[in-house]
């Protein structure tokens, strides 16, 4: 039986971890569910899941649900981002899934592989910005990072045992969003419905305007690069509107392993659940019914972030956490009405050239350097923060 704590459990991912654990019963056990305030739905979840303790990363969501729901108190570790790592101090998990979006899930992330406990990670932002303190984290104590992306697990799954010398690169796909068959010149009027459209993935909103921008690739090419040790010169991504081929490897003798499976998140989650066993599955692809499968290239013109993501990830320092602060902000300024869809890439390239960039070598630095990127974007551009009146 494994102890899971789940980091986001009312999100997409989280939903579909909670769904991969209830057809495999006997052998996943939830202790802790965190959510950032749908209150509501994590006292459904915890109903479900009796020996869970919970934790609400907004105060008043907390203060909310236990007014509704005093029976819920003895279970509550606590409101705001530290109950996140209070969580996993007080179950003591077997392994901790980070379904959080943005950079949020950096600390917990720390506490866990600083105490030994393995975290299934699908909060990229959290590598993007952190990823070479987190590694040396899981030296010093124990743990080990592993993917629920889909294609990082199915460069994992492609890769085997094979000797890091052997592989040439890896070339990741992407669905290229909502967006991708718009005319250019139609961008400037899109609406949020129209970018939160995704044609084959159910994600969140935040991914999904990512996905539409191509942030979310560039980011998991930071990702892969940590995950696997890899040189972003080693990295590639095409374009590829079926999503059912997730990731290549290409070794150095010209052949090429590609993962293939229908876009079913519940595939990956499984996949990291049970690392390193692979547990049988009810998810079953037939290759005669799968669409004629089609790949190219990426239109820089079209998906102007993701160069803004190569070009922060060769810089390095803080220069990650910048990116990935500055998206944050123009996402979420976009999805609240107050930016039209083109101008993220405005403010995204206006923070890295404005907001000073250093190197990291601690969680504070990088913390420090969030902080800084967030409140530049919101003076230069009056942009209204998350959580500010």
């Amino acid at each position: 039986m494994r102890r899971i704590a789940i980091l986001g459990s009312t999100g997409s991912i989280g939903r579909y971890t909670l769904d991969v654990v209830s057809q495999h019963p006997g052998e996943f056990e939830l202790v802790g569910l965190a959510a950032r305030q749908s209150g509501d739905e994590l006292a459904r979840q915890c109903a479900v899941h009796p020996a869970a303790r919970l934790a609400l990363t907004t105060g008043t969501a907390l203060e909310t649900l236990l007014a509704a729901r005093p029976e819920l108190a003895a279970r509550a570790v606590g409101s705001g981002e530290d109950a996140l790592v209070e969580l996993i101090r007080e179950t003591k998990p077997d392994m901790v899934v980070n379904a959080l979006v943005g950079s949020v899930g950096l600390r917990p992330t720390m506490e866990a592989l600083l105490s030994g406990i393995p975290v299934a990670i699908a909060n990229k932002e959290t590598i993007v910005t952190g990823g070479e303190i987190l590694l040396a984290a899981a030296r010093d104590g124990g743990g080990r990072l592993i993917p629920i992306d889909s294609e990082h697990v199915a460069i994992s799954q492609c890769l085997g045992k094979a000797p890091p010398e052997n592989v040439e690169r890896v070339i990741m796909t992407a669905s290229g969003g909502a967006l991708r068959d718009r005319s250019l010149d139609a961008m400037t009027s899109v609406t949020v419905d129209d970018v939160l459209a995704h044609p084959t993935w159910d994600m969140g909103a935040k991914i999904t305007v990512d996905s539409a921008t191509l942030i979310n690739k560039g980011l998991e090419v930071i990702e892969a690069r940590w995950l696997f040790g890899l040189s972003l010169e080693q990295i590639d991504v095409v374009i590829h509107p079926q999503s059912i081929v997730h990731s290549f490897v290409e070794f150095i003798d010209g052949s090429i392993i590609a993962q293939m499976g229908q876009p079913d998140m519940r595939q990956p989650i499984l996949y990291a659940l049970s690392y390193p066993e692979m547990r049988r599955s009810s998810l079953k692809s037939r290759i005669s019914e799968f669409p004629d499968l089609t790949f190219h290239e990426v239109d820089r013109r079209r998906y102007p972030c993701f160069e803004l993501v190569l070009e922060a990830a060769r810089t390095g320092g803080s220069a990650p956490t910048v990116l990935n602060a500055a998206n944050e902000v123009a996402v979420g300024a976009f999805l609240a009405g107050q930016i039209p869809f083109t101008r993220i890439n405005e403010l995204i390239g206006a923070a890295l050239s404005g907001v000073p960039q250093n190197p990291i070598a601690s969680l504070d630095d990088i913390l420090q350097a969030d902080r800084t990127t967030r409140e530049w974007i919101a003076e230069q551009y009056s942009i209204k923060l998350a959580g500010t009146k």
